[in-house]
């Protein structure tokens, strides 16, 4: 009798008793709705939260899995490099300073007239042609006459700079750039942000703990590795992204939406 008051609506003022009780009832069903609705809305957020947590974790190991493979295949690129005299001549040799062996060898590729002139990109300040004569025997002629020496430069990206303004300058279309095995990769991707249209050929010094088996063992020999291979890819990325390259995406971009 109480189940069919409540739901047809008839009850008199005179029913109190049956409307409290309706009332409660009514009550008990909202109660019911609301506890019903929160465990769905709780649930529908679980699932949401594991779906995201998978793709994360997923995220995450392919970005580990480029990471190791690309500094595998760096190292690799590394390990490559060999010297030759039978590298074709340029108009320029280019030489990064970081050691006497790289000024050596670039010496002895424009004694060999494998260039025009040779810049020495990064000397020290303090450092004077006489002093790298005194160094370098037996190549004071060439110091005379095809050596220039600029100082502005103080890492790799003042050496890209440096050099492009050097080849301008001298109106060169062609350079060998000389710098050690584990420095060619990045020195190549700032020198080609800057001198676009050049051809660059390089020359890279071995690196012989490299090319040691099980070189990955060596602590710091790995270490030196790795701080060379996020430093690539920092050069990388700053080159993708740069305004010129992004003017070049959106002007494509830009054609393709009128056509």
């Amino acid at each position: 009798m109480v189940k069919a008051i409540c739901n047809q609506g008839t009850a008199s003022w005179q029913d109190a008793e049956l409307i409290e009780l309706c009332m409660n009832r009514s009550k008990g069903n909202s109660a019911s709705l609301l506890r019903r609705s929160a465990v769905g809305t709780g649930r529908g957020f679980s699932w949401v939260f594991r779906v995201g947590m998978k793709l994360v974790l997923i995220g995450l190991f392919v970005a580990i899995g480029m990471f190791v493979g690309g500094f595998l295949q760096f190292t690799n690129k590394v390990a490559s490099y060999e010297l030759t005299e039978n590298i074709q001549p340029a108009d320029a040799i280019v030489a990064l300073t970081g050691g006497s062996t790289r000024i050596a060898k670039a010496l002895e590729l424009l004694a060999m007239n494998k260039g025009k002139r040779l810049l020495i990109s990064g000397v020290n300040e303090n450092t004077n042609a006489e002093d790298l004569k005194s160094i370098h025997l037996g190549y004071a002629a060439l110091f005379d006459c095809c050596v220039d020496m600029e100082r502005v430069a103080k890492d790799t990206i003042g050496n890209a700079l440096e050099t492009s303004k050097w080849m301008a300058k001298l109106n060169y279309k062609s350079a060998i750039v000389v710098t050690s095995a584990y420095h060619m990769p990045r020195s190549l991707v700032e020198l080609r942000n800057q001198l676009q249209g050049i051809k660059l050929t390089p020359y890279a010094i071995p690196l012989e703990s490299i090319n040691e088996e099980g070189w990955w063992q060596n602590v710091d020999t790995l270490r030196f590795m790795l701080s060379e291979y996020v430093k690539y890819l920092g050069s990388n990325t700053r080159y993708y992204v740069s305004r010129q390259n992004f003017d070049v995406l959106l002007s494509g971009f830009m054609t393709r939406k009128e056509a």
